[in-house]
């Protein structure tokens, strides 16, 4: 077909359904309720395109419901007060973040798993190149890949990610989070003082821009060293 198509002899083409096949789609995809997409029939049908999307769709559907939740919560229980309007928004604030990373790390997984179940996964750039020179180890045969690699012990790697780097990161959270709280005091005590100038009602709002400014360049650094040492 495609070559026809080039050629100038089809100029459209339009495949005919499977009625057959649309009626078992029907009750076991559009219809169903509470029931895990039939994924391998609708690329069997629709093509893996199709396929991906809809797979990435449910997860992602699956993955709003702990924002939802605890949004649902927060917003049930938090207080009309300024100060617990601030606190949730912040608690939230990090949640998202938290929640976008795993998302994002788990989607991958999950979209190079059904890649690789259809017989569409490519063969990555990265397999083939030689380790990176940060990474240090014992050099050995893959028993995967039949080719010469270097091994690290994932004992000492998990050690590392248990003892340096989560402590590290929720260090990080805490400090971007005493931080945030500070400047929203700040801005409450400013507003609740009709006497200053107006100017100095957007003092807190400068001081904020210049931590997150700040936090981001020492983020950037810590976290390269954190994957430096994550190459061991």
């Amino acid at each position: 077909v495609p070559e026809l198509a080039a050629r100038g002899v089809v100029q459209q083409l339009f495949p005919l359904h499977e009625q057959r096949i649309l009626r078992r789609l029907m009750k076991s995809w559009v219809q169903a309720v509470c029931e895990a997409q039939p994924l391998d029939d609708i690329c069997d049908y629709f093509g893996v395109k199709i396929a991906m999307y809809f797979a990435w769709l449910g997860f992602y559907t699956s993955a709003m419901v702990y924002p939802a939740v605890l949004g649902s919560i927060l917003y049930t229980f938090t207080d009309s007060d300024q100060t617990s309007q601030d606190i949730s928004c912040v608690v939230f604030a990090i949640f998202n973040v938290i929640w976008a990373t795993l998302f994002l790390e788990e989607w991958k997984r999950r979209g190079a798993e059904f890649a690789y179940k259809w017989g569409t996964l490519d063969t990555p750039a990265e397999s083939i190149e030689e380790p990176r020179p940060q990474f240090r180890g014992v050099k050995r045969i893959s028993p995967v890949t039949s080719t010469e690699e270097f091994y690290y012990p994932p004992w000492k790697r998990l050690l590392f990610q248990g003892l340096v780097s989560l402590p590290v990161c929720l260090t990080c959270l805490a400090s971007v989070f005493l931080l945030m709280l500070a400047c929203f005091q700040l801005q409450e005590f400013v507003l609740s003082v009709p006497e200053l100038p107006r100017l100095l009602r957007f003092l807190p709002k400068i001081i904020l821009a210049v931590i997150v400014t700040a936090c981001d360049e020492l983020y950037k650094k810590v976290a390269l060293w954190l994957n430096d040492m994550g190459a061991l």
